[in-house]
């Protein structure tokens, strides 16, 4: 098996804005960040992800690049970038970037002129977007060239008036999508990849590679995701950069696919495959839907959660990538609610709850990814009225659920249990006004519980959910040949209340019982040969194994054991 660096090595992904405010702006920052990498590494992480630091109008978080060259004024200077490359490379800190290659901000130079036709460039940019006539209907109105829908909720279509043609944007309207069949596309493209590696980045995360290729016969659908989802061309462009540039600057390269066959998970992230080395994957994240009500539906319909749906997920990757490739393992990131909110218990069982979900987590194999906030179990937003949200989503769906019925009240009470604002309040570092994030008002409201949830209380609480983190992601280091180069084998998949596997090494083997519920749970464990198993680790007091193992709420157990 291939040694890379990235198999062994623990992430931890930042939302800049949300981080930590280095010159008290309200913003966090990169040398907001800088400051706080000495904490990262004393976590147990030493691969940090950042959310995009590009200049952008921030329609979508810095999603919508107007300048892929420039550092964002809201997060510092190109100075302030390689200072942050160097004292994380001191540290043994490797530093990946989110690259957006789908599309760009509306107010990047090539949209602006591509929207001109007076412009003497404007035939060449044109056609970095996709454009289409519009239709007309029978009354002669004008209607968009399909039916499909952007992923933020309406249609993926907008019209420009001056060149009489509409533009294609599967996200916001903010963000036309980028025309992947021009190879001057492609071309600029390397040229902004070469520019970062030459200022010292370490990898990539790829923002919404399985959507670069479009249905260029624009069949009239609805709401006609699979035109723009997967299609088979865009391993073509993911290859192309990775032979250029990614695999011969040894980088860390980390995509995303929602329901990837086997073969196109190969493809991605297959030894040979030369696409991805990590591939983001999302059928354990939502594993709690229920649309039935006809009014909040996908995500934002909450229903019962299915564990088994959680495990079977992880298992499907696992047996996929089973010696062809390398998996990843996380509960959310910066486009989730907050995990200990979704899949735990935020109330009675909070503390309880979050380092049981670490324990089940983390002693998985794989490349492991932790989500700023996680390590001190941070909960959802309590927003209490709609000017508190900040996402873009939000907006549209909320006006969705109202003119499906929704009272207000509830409409609020779904944003706040399901969208992305959750996962992007500012981080709690202290009991401080403002949460020690800054020391004016921030962007966004911290969180209503940040003097009891913080990083400081934490740090001096040996019993907290931080030295859970700071436990487990340091023994994944240190045993790597048994936790993260093992291989799992789950105990009962089919259960939906508790989550218990075996982790068999090289020499050892880590037996992990988790209960996801608020009532006590038994693990049958008659099949499973115990001879040799001793307690290594647990979120309560040690307790002896048997044949029929109770699980108190939210308990989780380790034991660990010598193999031939």
């Amino acid at each position: 098996m291939r040694n890379d660096w990235w198999k062994y090595t623990n992430i931890y992904q930042v939302t800049l804005k949300s981080f930590y405010d280095g010159n008290n702006d309200g913003l966090g920052d990169i040398p907001g960040l800088t400051m706080k990498l000495d904490y990262i590494k004393d976590i147990g992480c030493d691969t940090i992800w950042i959310s995009p630091h590009y200049e952008s109008p921030m329609d979508d978080n810095g999603y919508d690049v107007s300048d892929y060259y420039k550092v964002s004024k809201d997060f510092g200077t190109l100075k302030d970038f390689k200072n942050l490359i160097k004292k994380a490379h001191e540290l043994d800190i490797k530093i990946i970037c989110d690259l957006v290659l789908n599309h760009t901000s509306d107010e990047h130079p090539w949209f602006k002129i591509a929207s001109n036709p007076n412009h003497p460039k404007y035939k060449k940019y044109h056609n970095y977007y996709i454009w289409q006539k519009p239709k007309y209907n029978d009354k002669s109105e004008r209607i968009p060239p399909t039916r499909w829908l952007s992923w933020f909720g309406g249609p993926a279509w907008d019209y420009i008036q001056e060149v009489d043609e509409y533009y294609l944007h599967i996200f916001s309207k903010k963000m036309p999508d980028l025309n992947w069949r021009n190879k001057d596309v492609r071309q600029e493209m390397k040229k902004i990849i070469k520019f970062w590696i030459e200022n010292g980045v370490d990898g990539f995360r790829i923002d919404a590679a399985n959507h670069l290729e479009k249905d260029w016969d624009f069949i009239d659908d609805y709401p006609g995701y699979n035109h723009f989802s997967g299609l088979e061309k865009h391993h073509e462009y993911i290859k192309e950069l990775a032979e250029e540039l990614f695999i011969p600057n040894d980088l860390l390269i980390i995509g995303e696919s929602g329901g990837a066959t086997k073969s196109q998970a190969l493809k991605y992230v297959g030894y040979d495959s030369h696409e991805f080395n990590l591939l983001i994957h999302f059928g354990h994240v939502w594993a709690d839907t229920d649309d039935s009500n006809g009014i909040f539906l996908g995500k934002w319909g909450k229903g019962k959660l299915r564990v088994d749906e959680i495990k079977k997920s992880f298992n499907h990757w696992y047996n996929i990538l089973d010696g062809l490739g390398w998996n990843l393992i996380y509960w959310h990131n910066h486009d989730h609610p907050r995990i200990v909110s979704h899949y735990g218990n935020d109330s009675k069982y909070r503390v309880l709850s979050a380092k049981m979900l670490a324990i089940t987590l983390y002693f998985m194999p794989g490349t492991s990814i932790t989500y700023q906030g996680e390590e001190i179990g941070m909960t959802n937003v309590l927003y209490n009225n709609l000017e508190s949200f900040r996402d873009v989503e939000v907006f549209t769906e909320y006006n969705n659920f109202i003119k499906r019925g929704a009272k207000k009240e509830d409409a609020i009470k779904t944003l706040r249990d399901r969208s992305r604002d959750s996962a992007r309040s500012p981080m709690q570092w202290n009991s401080s006004k403002y949460a020690g994030f800054s020391t004016v008002k921030p962007w966004m409201e911290v969180n209503y519980n940040y003097q009891i949830i913080n990083v400081e209380n934490d740090l001096n609480n040996p019993s907290s959910i931080l030295n859970t983190y700071k436990f487990i992601l340091k023994q994944r280091k240190l045993d790597k040949e048994n936790i993260i180069f093992g291989s799992v084998s789950f105990i009962d998949i089919d259960n939906r209340e508790h989550f218990s596997y075996i982790n068999k090494g090289k020499d050892k083997a880590y037996l992990v019982m988790s209960n996801f519920t608020s009532l006590d749970v038994f693990v049958s464990l008659k099949d499973i040969d115990l001879t040799g198993y001793k307690y290594f680790y647990g979120n309560g007091y040690e307790v002896p194994l048997k044949n029929n193992f109770l699980l108190k709420p939210y308990k989780a157990y380790v034991y660990v054991k010598d193999i031939l």
